[in-house]
Parts: structure tokens; sequence; C-alpha cells
């Protein structure tokens, strides 16, 4: 490993970083200029285009400008470079500074408006919008860089050398621990700085406020920066989400291989579902359990790790004789994953438990309630859907990992993940979209069964009502 190699990470790393804040936040402005159930549909096109699973939008870019792709006779980008990662990095995390820089443009009041009437167009970016979300903008710069210099899917995938993957095949071909530790502390120091930037800092989140109305805003941003905004957001969704998808769900051959891929991956299938299940729902009940210590906000240091640096410590510390038991099964992904997300469920967990009305709260602890009735009559009106809501994005998470588990995995304890990874080497596209789209479903799985609970439960009460 070379030194220059980390210096060419932090470059890619920071044009990822750049060009996705940039993005990011001109479709903020679309957003916040949107209003009632347009808001909300375009709200989830941004957070279904961050939730898409990194080897559908790499397998998609591969099939466009790939070596044999449909367009590269046309265009003369090649997917298998530098460029290449820049361009499917920033189409995977540009939601990240758009949502949160959302977030903090909500807050923008008539108050702020009414002070300067005259100020309008690049005077009111310059001089109202730009000031309001600039802290939004560095909170979610500093996590997109974490996330894009952390990742070895997409560089390893696209063959190019950056420090975290070249760590990975270097420590997984040797099992040099002492190379490990020797350039491991880096991996380790770019958390820990981090933290030190998000101390005593708060995130805006965008239902804090009610934020302007659209037809005002969009009459003070102007005719240029409006139609440029939204024209913005239109290519971003169709490059971002709509050719992933369709490049998937219309594609005969992801179809004609599903039945065979279901088949050949039958166990991976389970091996996904189950460790992103198990894991989401302990790191859930123990968030809970937990929410009131603050002493675990240093778990968001696990997070940012890059994942194979922790599958690294897991093996030195569990590859013991006394614990074969523990070493070759599911229970060490299920922990490694657990502790590298545990940070959002306790987050998670706390600020649902902050928003619970403090008075309901007193009356059931004078009532001595059980705990299935503080479920059910004060948790789940108020705060059911955001419990819900950090199970399910740790569940994501867990589905679509690949860096914590690379190291880590049992015999026969192969995911969906690690088997599209491992394909993508060799070019084989079409059994990649039929994994994808397994993998897609999986995702929906929850939501699907979470609605048939729903339902079970509401006729189950309707029946008990006299």
């Amino acid at each position: 490993m070379s030194w220059g190699l980390l210096i060419d990470s932090c470059l890619l790393a920071f044009l990822v970083t750049f060009l996705a804040v940039v993005v990011g936040w001109c479709v903020s402005l679309f957003l916040v200029g949107a209003s009632g159930w347009k808001r909300v549909i375009f709200l989830v096109a941004v957070v279904s285009s961050f939730s898409l699973p990194p080897f559908l939008v790499v397998n998609t870019w591969l099939a466009l400008f790939g070596k044999v792709g449909l367009l590269k006779s046309w265009v003369s980008f090649d997917a298998y470079s530098f460029g290449g990662v820049v361009w499917v990095l920033v189409m995977m995390f540009w939601p990240v500074p758009c949502l949160m820089s959302f977030g903090a443009l909500k807050r923008l009041t008539p108050e702020l408006l009414d002070a300067e009437p005259g100020l309008r167009g690049w005077g009111l970016v310059k001089c109202v919008l730009f000031p309001l979300s600039h802290s939004a903008l560095f909170q979610s710069g500093v996590i997109v860089f974490v996330l894009a210099f952390n990742n070895i899917a997409v560089p390893a995938i696209l063959q190019v050398q950056v420090f975290p993957a070249q760590f990975w095949v270097q420590f997984s071909s040797t099992y040099n621990f002492q190379m490990a530790w020797q350039y491991g502390w880096v991996l380790a120091l770019i958390p820990m700085v981090i933290l030190l930037a998000f101390s005593g800092r708060t995130i805006a989140w965008p239902w804090e406020s009610q934020g302007l109305d659209s037809n005002v805003f969009l009459e003070r941003l102007g005719y240029i920066i409006r139609h440029f905004s939204t024209v913005l957001f239109g290519a971003i969704i169709v490059v971002s989400l709509l050719l992933p998808l369709g490049h998937l769900l219309l594609n005969g051959r992801t179809w004609l291989g599903f039945s065979d891929a279901i088949q050949a991956g039958s166990r991976s299938i389970f091996n996904s579902f189950c460790f992103a299940f198990l894991t989401a729902t302990l790191v859930s009940i123990i968030g809970a359990l937990t929410s009131s210590l603050k002493g675990f906000r240093l778990t968001w240091l696990f997070l940012f790790l890059p994942g194979v640096l922790l599958g690294v410590v897991w093996i030195s510390i569990f590859n013991r004789p006394s614990l074969d038991w523990f070493y070759g099964g599911g229970c060490m992904v299920v922990t490694a994953l657990g502790l590298r997300y545990f940070a959002l469920g306790w987050e998670g967990m706390r600020g649902a438990k902050n928003s619970i009305d403090a008075d309901l709260v007193n009356a059931t602890d004078l009532f001595g309630l059980p705990w299935w009735q503080r479920w059910r009559h004060l948790l789940q009106p108020q705060v059911g859907w955001a419990i819900f809501a950090v199970w399910y994005v740790i569940y994501l998470l867990c589905l679509w990992d690949t860096e914590t588990v690379v190291l880590i995995v049992p015999p026969g304890g192969e995911t969906l993940a690690l088997r599209v990874f491992n394909l993508l080497h060799y070019g084989h596209h079409a059994q990649v979209n039929a994994l994808c789209l397994i993998l897609l479903l999986l995702a929906l799985l929850p939501l699907i069964l979470g609605f048939a609970v729903r339902l079970i439960i509401k006729k189950w009460l309707k029946q008990d009502e006299p």
C-alpha cells in the first residue's frame, strides 16, 4: 500500500462530496417550492433514489458504458475509470445533502423575507438561502465524504484502486494483522475527526417547521433559478432512479433468469433476510432500552468506520479456539452489523422517545400499565411510525451491506449482496439484474408484512369492541 493511494482516495471522496452537495442543494430549492401531495411524491422519489441497491446503480452504468456498453460507441465515457466511480457515487449520495438542505431551508420564515422586500433571485440565494443552509451543507458534506471514502464495492467493481479497497485486498490475501494496524489507524482517524466536527451541532429535520408558503418562495426565487432547479430535479431523478429501475424491470433477461436466480441463490436469500431482520430488531430493542444513556452517542464512530476495518477488528477478537462456536456462525455477522448501525437505532429511538407527550407518559406511570398496554395506547399511536422507520432503515442498510461482512461471512453464510458483488466482477449482468430484483423484493417484504399485520390487528380490535 502507498500513501499516494490515500491522497487519490481523498481526492475522489472530495469530488464526490462537492458534486453531490451542489446537486443536492439545487434540488432542495425545488422541493421547498413544491407543496401538498406533489411535495410528498417528490420526497418519496428522492428517498427511493437513495434506497436503491448500489449494485443496481453500478450494473446500470456498466450496461451503458462498460466494455461492451450500449452507448459505448456513441459516447467516449468509460465506466471503468476514476470518473466512472465519481459519477456512480454522486448518483448514489446526492439525496443526503438534498434532504438535509431541505430541512434547513424549511426554517425560512416570512419575517426573514419581509426584512428585505426587494431581495430576489441571486441576492436571495447569497444573503438568505445559503447562510440558512450552510450548516446542513457542511454536515451532509462530511457524511458524503465518509460514505464515498469508505465505499469499496463501487471502486472494486469498476477496477479503480482506492485506499480502503486495497486495504481489504491485501488483508484478505495475507491476513497480516501487522499491516492492518499499520494502515488501519488512518481509516479510524477520519471518523474521529468527523465526530469532533459534529459535536455541538444540531440537524434541521423537515418536520420541525411548516416553512414558507411555496408560492411566495417561488416568486422571490426568480424565473431562472426556479426553472433551473426544476430541470435539474427532473434530470437527476431520471438518471439516478428511473434509469436503474427501467434497466432492471424492462430488461427481458431479468425475468428470464429470475426463477433460476431464486433456485441458485435460495440460501443467500434466506441469509440476507435473517441477518438484516435480526440485526434491525436487536438494534432497535437495545437502542430503545439504552436511549437515555448519552454515552452511547460515541457509537457513531462505528458507523463512520470502514466496514472492512471493523471486520479486521472482529477477526482479531473472536478468532480464538475457545470461541469457535461464535466465530464460525451467523452471530459473528449479526453482531458486527449491529455494532456498525447501532448509532442509528439509538439516535432514532432517543428521538422517538423525546417526542412522546410527557403528560401521557406520567399518566401511564401513575396507572402502572404493563408494557403491552403502554405500546398499544401510548407508543404505537404517537411514535409507532417513527420506530418502524428506524427499524426499516437499519434493515435496508444491512440488506445492502458488503463492506462489513466480506471478511467475516461464515461458510454457507453468503448474502445476496456478496453474491452480486462477486458476480459483477465477472460481468454476469443478467444474473445480477435478477438478484437485484430479488433484493428489491426483500426490501419491500417488511412493508407488505407490516401492512398485512396492521389490517389483521385492526380487524381483531374491531371484533373486541362491544
